[in-house]
Order: C-alpha cells, then sequence, then structure tokens
C-alpha cells in the first residue's frame, strides 16, 4: 500500500471491527475502532490521535477517503456521515471507495495483480449473503471494475461460483464449511479478506490521481439490503 502525498485522513465503519488512518508524505498512522455500536462514540477522538500521530489535525486534512459500503445501517451510517461533515468543513477533497474494490485489491497480493476476477461476499444476516464479482479493469484507477451486488443465500452462492473461482470477503469467515465442500475453488486467506481504512485510502488516492473526487450532498452508504421499513413497503 502506498500512502498518501497529501493529508488524507481514512475512515472504515463498514464492519464490525472499522479503523481509521491518517497519511500524508510517506507516513501513516492508524487505529482499530471498537466494535460497531462504538463507532460514533469513539470516531472523532481515534481521528484526532491518528492525525497528531504524523504532526497534524483533522482540520488540516485535504483528502477524506471513506469506505461507503457494504455495511449495516448504523455503522456505516455513521463512517460516511463522518467523512462528509468533514469535507464540508475543511474543504477537503471527498472520496468514497467501495468495500469490493479494497477487498479486490487485496485478494491481488494472494492470486497476483489482474490475473482473474474475484467473487466477493460480505454476511447480509438472516443466511443470505450480498455479493458481486470484481474484474480486472486496466482502465479503472483502481484496476477493478465491480459488477452489480445482489442478495442470496449464502449456500447458493457458494454453490454457483465458477470452477477455480477466486472467493473472497467477510463472509467466508461464517461459510468455512461450505467452501470447504468445494475444494477447487480459491479461498483468500483471512487477513486479505476484509476492509480497512488504511487500503480504502490507497483507492481512494488512485480515483483522485485520475480527477475524481465525491460532493457531499450526493455521497450515499451502500447498505447491504434495505431497512425493514423498506423492505414491508409496498410501493418498494
Amino acid at each position: 500500500m502506498k500512502t498518501a502525498a497529501v493529508k488524507t485522513l481514512a475512515i472504515d465503519t463498514s464492519l464490525a471491527a472499522g479503523s481509521v488512518a491518517a497519511l500524508s508524505d510517506g507516513r501513516i498512522a492508524a487505529r482499530p475502532l471498537p466494535t460497531a455500536g462504538e463507532h460514533a462514540r469513539r470516531l472523532a477522538a481515534a481521528l484526532a490521535e491518528v492525525a497528531a500521530e504524523i504532526g497534524w489535525r483533522p482540520r488540516d486534512a485535504e483528502m477524506i477517503a471513506v469506505v461507503r459500503g457494504p455495511g449495516s445501517f448504523t455503522s456505516l451510517r455513521v463512517g460516511v456521515s463522518t467523512a462528509k461533515a468533514i469535507a464540508w468543513t475543511t474543504g477537503a477533497r471527498l472520496l468514497g471507495v467501495s468495500g469490493f474494490e479494497v477487498i479486490a485489491r487485496q485478494a491481488a497480493r494472494f492470486v497476483g495483480p489482474g490475473s482473474m476476477p474475484v467473487e466477493i461476499a460480505y454476511d447480509a444476516g438472516r443466511g443470505e449473503v450480498f455479493a458481486a464479482t470484481a474484474t480486472p479493469d486496466a482502465a479503472s484507477p483502481s484496476a477493478w471494475s465491480v459488477g452489480p451486488a445482489t442478495l442470496l443465500a449464502a449456500g447458493d452462492w457458494i454453490a454457483s461460483r465458477p470452477q477455480g473461482a477466486v472467493v473472497s470477503g467477510p463472509a467466508l469467515d461464517l461459510l468455512a464449511e461450505a467452501c470447504a465442500a468445494r475444494a477447487d475453488l480459491r479461498v483468500v486467506p483471512g487477513p486479505f479478506r476484509a476492509t480497512s481504512a488504511g487500503e480504502a485510502a490507497a483507492v481512494a488516492a488512485l480515483r483522485a490521481a485520475a480527477g475524481e473526487a465525491d460532493a457531499p450532498h450526493s455521497l450515499l452508504p451502500d447498505y447491504l439490503r434495505p431497512s425493514y421499513a423498506q423492505e414491508n413497503d409496498p410501493r418498494s
């Protein structure tokens, strides 16, 4: 992972084990966040700590990177809202990063860069996964493009993966038995299956170098599934 040249704050609250990072001039400071229910209480202090570790303050940030999802409603909203607020108040460039892209980049360390697609799944609860395929793409700033994400039964997802497929993502922590039944699959090791703030910053730096940015008013979280209210709304 290359560190950003500009002062960058990165936030990842998409998973229960979140993280934050500050990067600039070849230096990086990172902190884990506590469990999802504590993200809101701890996030601001953690950002101040990592920025101070490399000699500046959150208000000095020139770029804000945030994992926009997939993730659960409460924890993801905390991270994205905080990133947008910092960008609004500081004028920093804001970049929302797909967790699928981050995980695909990490999988490339295991299978080799640009070699083959990566099948990625998040645990969506109720025995389902939220899954998408990340495909090597030289035209993309991150070198990956992500196909449409879908909700499907976890067992069906494993069973329907192509022979020899590379599989990754947080859902694999709960699907060890199903993965073992598919000996032909190339299962990415645990340390490379989750997102992190530092890796999100690396993706954001690539997007920024390509001239991309997100407007704070238009950046929205990517949730794992609709809210219960939306699912029960006949108009949905």
